[in-house]
């Protein structure tokens, strides 16, 4: 009888710790959780508060990788893409599936001229040597096209611009 108290008081003691443990990691968790959420939300109001808006045009990007369409191929796209961060933490990173190949490239240049900079840094780098540019649509905010294009109505007198594109007749 005794034993079988003993055995008892064993299973309720382990029993406990174990919960108490579960516990334990579902509150590291749910701290986790919290902070995560709470970096979103900073990420949030950091988008929300920048005024412009970003838009897609033409422009160029550095392909830093070309591969197959294997596993192997995604494998190597992100760690050159980790590579980029790594050596140009400035510059944004963009790994794509483009069948059939896996692709990586790099940054949001508006002109072929800011595009063959970063090509030369990186190639003087020696760890991109196969770094090529290459035609893409690019992720700009609204005031960096503007600032971008000296002949926009925006630089200009209003009203000429406007006789001249035919909205004042």
């Amino acid at each position: 009888m005794k034993r079988k108290i003993f055995i008892s008081f064993l299973l309720t003691l382990l029993c406990s710790v174990m919960a108490h443990a579960q516990q334990e990691i579902t509150m590291d968790s749910i701290l986790r959780t919290i902070q995560q959420e709470d970096s979103a939300i900073v990420v949030k109001e950091k988008r929300a508060n920048t005024h412009s808006k970003r838009i897609r045009v033409n422009g160029y990007r550095v392909q830093v990788y070309y591969g197959g369409n294997n596993q192997k191929s995604k494998l190597q796209a992100r760690q050159m893409a980790q590579r980029v961060k790594i050596w140009f933490e400035d510059l944004s990173v963009y790994t794509s599936f483009s069948s059939p190949h896996w692709i990586c490239r790099v940054g949001d240049f508006q002109t072929r001229e800011e595009a063959m900079e970063v090509l030369q840094a990186m190639r003087e780098s020696g760890r991109f040597p196969k770094a090529i540019i290459v035609k893409s649509k690019i992720n700009i905010t609204e005031d960096e096209l503007r600032r971008e294009e000296p002949d926009s109505c925006a630089s200009r007198n209003t009203t000429t611009c406007c006789t001249d594109s035919g909205i004042i007749g």
